[in-house]
């Protein structure tokens, strides 16, 4: 069996006994903030915008996810905007 599977993080609904408070992130949940944040089960890392539902962990997708935020520093913002009509395929 996986050691992951013995982690007290992986099977407590309890945020409280997490180590953390009663507002960590769970998958199923709405972004309030964009941020990098970090699986507590395997340490998998998400890049997720405001607004968005936190998903399931991709290594843990039966279990349930909690995310913590990380700290990050912003370099470059690039906008990336949809063309207002489509070009066709080739």
């Amino acid at each position: 069996m996986e050691e992951w599977l013995n982690h007290p993080y992986t099977h407590s609904t309890d945020a409280c006994n997490l180590g953390g408070s009663p507002d960590v992130p769970r998958n199923g949940e709405i972004n309030q903030q964009f941020g990098v944040y970090k699986s507590v089960c395997c340490d998998a890392e998400i890049v997720i915008r405001e607004g968005a539902t936190f998903p399931d962990c991709p290594n843990h997708r039966s279990l349930s996810s909690i995310w913590n935020p990380l700290d990050f520093d912003v370099i470059e913002i690039t906008e990336i905007r949809k063309k207002s009509k489509s070009e066709p395929a080739a």
